[in-house]
């Protein structure tokens, strides 16, 4: 997709240029034709003849331009067909889902409740057969109407902080900010609003407990700062626009905070900030056509991958789909796997499971009748009992 993004960019400034190459010789043209009407009416025929060559320079120079122009969009066209042209019948045929029928339509249930479509929800419940899970639809319609209460003309925001304030020790404890974003919208929004004087009593209220906590560093220092940089929002009360300030303003702050809210709400009920169905399906989309070309390329070696819970390829994603690390085994440099799990020697280096089996019966040099052996990076000794699992 970057591939065809640049291509088109390219396409895209290419027509440009080409366009205001053909925009002046037409006014070339019209020019010489104004020329020329003046030269008839003197009985000029040099003038004429004059116009009428370069009328047909204009002509030759619009048709050069428009043919390199049509011949660029169809090397493009050629492209994007070859870009979307993928064989989806090697995925349809997968038989991952085809016992994990039930699982995906929970999914989808739980997809259609986090996204605040409960009426869809309640109607794929009943034909899925599915039991709608009734706690759970209160606290996204619970969840949504603060939220919508956010984004709406008022922007109240008055349920989110109550909500916020009763889980204050939930929210420190997961490190989650989300108290102190409220206040300081709510402290912008009466000072915005003209009441200068009820937004410094609101500070005074609100931002103490945020201030004494800054010893501590880190987060707590950071609001510090903040909570400074807030208070000389009020000198320039009454001209915020031409303020140091105006950022502060900018109409996006209310979908930031409404998105916060809605983060920290499903992270307190244990769930991503973001939809686990949609992620799915973006990473899906993704590593399609990876598979598929790969898939190709088997089909016309008449081979199969025959490795289980795993793709034939790597595919590239984005850091913000990366959701836990990936450990590689540097001896075997197999991917761990729960069945094959990284193992930490007495020495401090990491291996898999698998290596440090073959290493404790001697398959590999170094190893010894009595069952240790030498780490493959250092020179301490180490036995299979020493070891020790590692979780990333």
């Amino acid at each position: 997709m970057e591939s065809l993004a640049r291509d088109c960019h390219k396409l895209s400034k290419h027509q440009a240029a080409s366009t205001q190459k053909a925009v002046a010789a037409v006014d070339s043209a019209i020019r010489e034709l104004e020329a020329a009407r003046a030269a008839a009416a003197a009985d000029n025929m040099a003038g004429l003849q004059q116009a009428r060559r370069q009328v047909e320079r204009a002509q030759r120079t619009v048709g050069e331009q428009l043919k390199e122009l049509y011949t660029n969009v169809a090397k493009y066209s050629k492209h994007v067909d070859k870009a979307f042209k993928l064989d989806l019948g090697y995925v349809a045929e997968s038989r991952a889902f085809e016992d994990k029928r039930e699982e995906l339509a929970q999914s989808i249930l739980q997809h259609f409740l986090r996204e605040g479509d409960f009426e869809t929800a309640r109607v794929f419940a009943q034909e899925a057969r599915l039991a709608l899970p009734a706690e759970m639809q209160r606290q996204f319609e619970d969840m949504y109407a603060m939220v919508a209460a956010i984004r709406g003309p008022e922007h109240e925001l008055g349920p989110a902080l109550e909500w916020a304030v009763a889980r204050r020790a939930e929210l420190e404890a997961a490190g989650i900010a989300l108290e102190f974003a409220l206040h300081r919208l709510r402290f912008l929004q009466l000072v915005e609003g003209g009441q200068t004087i009820e937004a410094l009593r609101y500070a005074r209220e609100w931002f103490p407990r945020f201030g004494r906590a800054a010893t501590q560093g880190g987060e707590a220092a950071a609001q510090l700062e903040e909570i400074e940089r807030l208070m000389g929002v009020v000198i320039y009360a009454r001209r915020l626009e031409a303020s140091p300030y105006a950022g502060q303003f900018a109409a996006q702050r209310w979908e930031d905070g409404a998105r916060a809210f809605a983060s920290a709400f499903c992270r307190l009920l244990g769930l991503a900030a973001e939809s686990p169905l949609s992620v799915t399906i973006d990473a899906g989309a993704r590593a399609l056509p990876v598979v598929c070309k790969v898939a190709g390329l088997l089909r016309d070696k008449r081979t199969e991958w025959s490795q289980q819970n795993e793709l034939p390829a790597e595919v590239p994603l984005p850091d913000t789909m990366r959701f836990h690390s990936v450990f590689a085994c540097p001896v075997s440099k197999e991917q761990a796997s729960p069945d094959n799990p990284p193992m930490m020697m007495p020495c401090g280096h990491v291996i898999c499971k698998a290596s440090l089996e073959k290493l404790a019966r001697g398959i590999r040099p170094g190893a010894s009748a009595s069952g240790r052996f030498k780490c493959p990076y250092c020179p301490g000794m180490s036995g299979l009992p020493d070891a020790k699992r590692v979780h990333f």
